[in-house]
């Protein structure tokens, strides 16, 4: 633990701190200048920061550098800096995103010292670095001669740091016969299962070279200061096994010293050979697919996603996904994996983003991502599939916009509406903006062209009249007026009218070419006719050659299925307006009739029965039995006339029902006919939709019928059936061959019946929508059997 404000410089030192990430830099800088009072810390963001503070730096400056410097690494700074040449200030990289060759790849290229970041002590081992770094730059410059004290304190210094810093396995030879083995480091320990004590006096022969191999002589093969790295064998407790081998000559003046690290690559092999299904996967498909490293960097792409990005994939591979994506696209995309990698449950994910060429305009594509994990699970990459949704989310558009027009389609109430947004519909929805909707008709039809053979615009059609239908244009869009002038009517000889008949959809790449086109010169080149059923046809057209693909042509038939449906329901809509129209209109001639006979023959039967009244007192006894008989027929007439009335209205066809209770309507038929009437009326009756009135019209009359023709003492029954209800008597019933007839005004089998009170029932029935039936009851009599359906 570092003491804060504890002085571990002599003197003022400053030190440069390159990190492209602001709150780690923040954070590096104020950790720095807390712990040594004596150290200036100037924080730069980019290489070109970086340059430009070393060109005023002091001869007590270090650099500390993070590994990524965004479009470089601090590596490939420094050999760009140096060029060669001595470093103007020592190096020290600082980081904690590293593999196993991070540190030999820091310290072979001729940085002073490296650091690991995120331990307890790397703070403590980071000043203690730049402390030694700067006192050993310090003495190199003092010192005299090829391989001054200073030099090989330098040297020896950053080899230091290596074999303290550097997690894979270590080993520290000293050149002579043998090599002679001086240290190791923990992880060599670990690594090959021999203890320090065990392997220092030995030499590198006697334990880690399997017989019949060499050791490595980095010094005789690179000279003092250069390095060899080979991949070879080595024995550890365990047996032979496969190293990559980094191996680093100091020369120390009086003796030459080895450092030589050995990174275990079975992982490494299994990860190219993993490499090498995911190179085989990448190459078949079709789709733009990439692999990137731990550091998420490009490892690996195919053809399709170096041909999308407009580069190579040489050129791709060592790039950051930010080049070709928006920052926070690529920030979700880490969030993505992270998630995925802390649920056992998930394997991949699918995310939008958009995409952005090297050149071209941004793409809305979908990302299919997946993290790699080794045998140990750890993180080693992940994969992606890139797939242009543009065009999936254009006919997501077109679908929702046409499902959007369908509803404007079923709420258009008339036929020349219902083609008038149809035509709207395809113009906005499925661009077809050559468009037009014609209706059948039955008349005459105009021997004419299609509406392409008549859009030269070099004259009226020829005409001539024949015994057919014709297909008259209902509505068609300003482009195809503008197009073709009028648009024409279309008879058996068109091109339209062969879709017609046929009933099927004809697609014509060119019209120029077809057998029957009228005006080979026609501007329009593409067709689609789609018959609408026996309704007409819809016709969209284009002045390109082939210009209808296949989904266009799947949702232009979509569209004209809902035109075909809106134009019936339209006609069915038609259809019961007029009919309701003509109801109504009988309605009134009915009322109009019960008002004549309700005005025109009351008055005089109201004037003969007050005459009738006044002249009892003028008659004998023998005047009396006339006076009587007249007095009958008057009262026979008015019953007839409220009979007629009650048939007129019952006759009247419902235009306002109510939800109705049954039950209700006979009970109170019974009382208003004649409470002591012996009813049975065990079931519950439905509740209906219907006109009270008329009900109770209705079964008054059933009622009356019954006590009429059978007598005082007839039980009367009301009865729920399978389809409605049923009203019986227990009389003598009626002959077969008469039971269609006592439903029809003026039959009775009474003298003194007026023939009307079934045939009442029988139109209240029916103006209801309902039926009726004579059948025999269980007691022999009359059954009157009603169900509600037609």
């Amino acid at each position: 633990m570092v003491r804060p404000g504890s002085d571990q410089f002599s003197r003022p030192t400053t030190v440069i701190y390159a990190d492209p990430s602001t709150e780690r830099r923040r954070r590096t800088v104020d950790a720095l200048e807390s712990a040594a009072n004596t150290l200036t810390v100037v924080p730069v963001a980019t290489p070109t920061a970086l340059r430009d503070a070393l060109a005023g730096a002091s001869e007590r400056t270090c650099v500390v550098t993070e590994r990524d410097l965004g479009g470089t690494s601090a590596v490939t700074l420094y050999d760009r800096i140096t060029a060669g040449e001595e470093p103007p200030v020592p190096f020290v990289l600082y980081t904690g995103d590293g593999d196993e060759l991070l540190a030999s790849d820091a310290i072979g290229a001729g940085l002073a010292g490296y650091v690991p970041r995120g331990r307890e002590d790397s703070l403590e081992r980071l000043l203690a670095q730049i402390r030694r770094a700067i006192e050993e730059a310090g003495r190199d410059e003092t010192a005299i001669g090829p391989r001054s004290d200073g030099a090989v304190e330098t040297e020896r210094g950053r080899f230091r740091s290596l074999f303290e810093n550097i997690p894979d396995p270590v080993v520290l030879t000293v050149r002579d016969d043998g090599n002679r083995i001086l240290d190791v480091n923990p992880a060599f320990e670990e690594m090959f299962g021999y203890d320090r004590e065990t392997l220092v006096g030995t030499t590198i022969e006697d334990r880690l070279v399997p017989d019949g191999s060499e050791p490595i002589d980095a010094y005789g093969e690179s000279g003092p200061g250069g390095s060899v790295t080979t991949i070879d064998e080595r024995v550890t407790a365990e047996g032979p096994r496969e190293f990559l081998l980094r191996v680093f000559a100091v020369d120390l003046g009086d003796e030459i010293h080895e450092y030589a690290i050995y990174t275990d690559i079975a992982a490494q092999k299994r990860r190219e050979r993993d490499l090498e299904r995911y190179r085989t996967l990448v190459d078949t498909v079709g789709d733009p697919m990439f692999v990137l490293d731990a550091d998420g960097r490009i490892e690996m792409v195919n053809e399709a996603m170096a041909a999308v990005l407009g580069t190579t994939r040489a050129d791709l591979v060592g790039d950051h996904p930010s080049d070709y994506m928006p920052d926070e696209d690529v920030e979700r995309a880490k969030a993505t994996i992270r998630g995925i990698l802390a649920d056992e449950d998930r394997t991949w994910e699918t995310y939008e983003m958009q995409f952005e060429p090297v050149d071209g305009d941004p793409l809305l594509v979908e990302n299919n991502v997946a993290p790699l994990v080794d045998e140990g699970g750890t993180f080693t990459g992940s994969v992606g599939v890139i797939r242009d949704i543009s065009d999936r989310k254009e006919r997501e558009r077109r679908i929702h916009r046409l499902h959007e027009g369908t509803r404007r389609l079923m709420a258009a109430e008339r036929t020349d509406e219902v083609a008038r947004v149809a035509t709207e519909i395809a113009r906005d929805a499925l661009s077809l903006e050559l468009n037009a909707v014609h209706l059948y008709e039955e008349r005459p039809a105009i021997r004419s062209t299609s509406a392409t053979d008549a859009s030269a615009g070099t004259g009226r059609p020829s005409e001539r009249r024949d015994e057919h239908g014709v297909l008259v244009p209902a509505a068609a869009t300003d482009e195809t007026e503008a197009l073709l002038g009028t648009v024409p009517a279309l008879g058996p000889d068109s091109i339209a009218w062969d879709a017609f008949t046929a009933g099927e959809t004809l697609v014509h790449g060119d019209v120029r070419r077809a057998d029957n086109v009228r005006n080979p010169e026609t501007p329009m080149r593409s067709e689609i006719h789609i018959p609408l059923g026996d309704a007409g046809i819809f016709i969209a057209g284009s002045t390109t050659p082939n210009d209808f693909d296949a989904e266009t042509i799947t949702l232009a038939r979509i569209l004209a299925a809902n035109v075909e449906a809106a134009l019936e329901r339209a006609r069915r809509e038609a259809e019961l307006a007029a009919r309701t129209a003509e109801l109504e209109r009988q309605n009134d001639r009915l009322d109009a009739f019960a008002s004549t006979v309700s005005h025109d023959l009351r008055n005089p039967l109201t004037l003969a029965a007050g005459h009738l009244e006044n002249l009892e007192a003028h008659v004998d006894s023998e005047g009396e039995r006339y006076r009587e008989e007249i007095d009958w027929a008057l009262e026979r007439m008015n019953t007839l006339i409220e009979n007629v009335l009650t048939l007129a209205r019952s006759g009247q066809h419902l235009t306002e029902t109510d939800a109705v209770d049954l039950d209700e309507i006979v009970e109170r038929a019974h009382r208003t006919v004649d409470p002591d009437l012996d009813l049975v009326h065990a079931d519950s009756l439905p509740t209906v939709e219907a006109d009270p009135e008329r009900l109770l019209v209705c079964f008054e009359n059933a009622f009356r019928n019954a006590r009429e023709h059978v007598g005082e003492d007839v039980t009367v029954t009301v009865e729920r059936t399978a389809d409605g209800f049923a009203i019986a008597d227990d009389g003598p019933g009626v002959p077969p061959a008469e039971r269609t007839d006592i439903l029809e005004s003026g039959y009775s089998t009474d003298p003194d019946g007026t023939g009307f009170g079934l045939a009442i029932v029988s139109e209240a029935i029916e103006a209801h929508g309902w039926s009726i039936a004579v059948e025999e009851s269980d007691a022999g009599g009359l059954r009157l059997a009603v169900s509600f359906e037609e």
